[in-house]
């Protein structure tokens, strides 16, 4: 009697514990399914959030296709803003596209590179613009939020996702080889807001502007500058930090081949505008110095006769040098190849 009793309540009690378990079981089942599948279209929306992004930098600058060498700087954030959208538009999360990326999920501003982090600065000068947002969400603003498979058991249907990123177009830092940068280095006090025209003496001259430089070959002669000019040789790459060979010196094959191709732009309408190297104001024209900064300097005169032999021009503001990567400090050119913040 005592032994049937016994029975008949273990197996009632096992029957409470195994519906607990399975209970458990489902629940551990279904939270592991839903985390798996928000996992995946998160990443699926930092993917779009990210290729919104870049687009929309690009898109701010506005580079002519083909551009080679600094151009003046179109800033639209109209433009940006379509580019970011067509790009999200073009990626999918949980199997569709993602159709919807409102205009208050596109901000603009500029990185603070220090604090790493987007400050927001609207778009009433689109010259300051130089980081663009972009929040990709599947919720109930846009895209349909995300439907748990399983979570109703714990009383909720769908639950909202979203991801951000930031893209910045900021200043000069890194100039690949191959880009064009120009075998003279300008001292850093003629840089904007001192953008006065000034004059680059080719021989020794008290009160100088600037100087030839090797790049960081130590023994860089005449034909490889002159190559540099015409382009008959791909520019080495540097970047802010580096030390590069200045030095003084007519080099005069090198100062013909400048005055031929100004003289060439003139004849076509054009500007004569390259990217120079940054150097410390008043230093040494000679041995090593460091490079503070890239920046566009259109030259407006070659002499290449007589005692004083030099190139003039000014740095010019507001341009943009396709091909070149961020991470310097504003010499008034920003770099045409955006990158991720964060």
């Amino acid at each position: 009697m005592k032994v049937s009793r016994f029975l008949r309540d273990s197996k009632g009690a096992t029957a409470v514990v195994t519906a607990i378990f399975l209970v458990v079981a489902v629940g551990s089942m279904s939270v592991a399914i839903d985390l798996g599948h928000l996992f995946l279209v998160k990443c699926e929306l930092q993917a779009a959030a990210d290729a919104g992004a870049i687009a929309g930098a690009r898109g701010l600058l506005g580079i002519p296709a083909g551009a080679k060498g600094p151009v003046a700087i179109s800033p639209d954030c109209s433009r940006a803003l379509t580019h970011s959208q067509n790009l999200v538009a073009a990626n999918k999360s949980d199997g569709g596209f993602l159709t919807q990326l409102p205009a208050a999920d596109v901000a603009f501003g500029w990185y603070d590179s220090d604090a790493k982090s987007f400050v927001f600065g609207g778009c009433s000068d689109p010259k300051k613009v130089t980081a663009v947002k972009v929040v990709a969400r599947k919720d109930s603003s846009a895209n349909s939020s995300m439907p748990l498979f399983f979570g109703e058991f714990l009383g909720k249907k769908e639950i909202g996702v979203k991801a951000e990123a930031i893209a910045t177009s900021d200043y000069p830092g890194l100039a690949p080889e191959g880009v064009g940068t120009f075998p003279i280095a300008v001292d850093r006090d003629k840089v904007p807001p001192n953008n006065l025209p000034f004059k680059v003496h080719l021989n020794p001259t008290p009160g100088d502007d600037g100087c030839w430089h090797a790049y960081k070959n130590p023994s860089s002669g005449t034909s490889d500058t002159r190559g540099y000019i015409d382009g008959s040789l791909p520019s080495p790459e540097l970047r802010v930090g580096d030390q590069i060979n200045v030095k003084e010196g007519v080099a005069d094959a090198a100062l013909q081949e400048v005055s031929r191709q100004l003289e060439a732009r003139t004849r076509q309408g054009k500007t004569y505008d390259i990217l120079v190297p940054i150097i410390p104001a008043n230093s040494s024209h000679a041995n090593w110095q460091p490079v503070e900064g890239f920046a566009t300097m259109r030259i407006t005169n070659v002499q290449s006769q007589g005692s004083d032999k030099y190139v003039a021009g000014q740095i010019i503001p507001n341009m943009v040098a396709p091909g070149v990567e961020p991470g310097g400090p504003n010499c008034g050119t920003r770099a045409g190849v955006p990158k991720m913040g964060g």
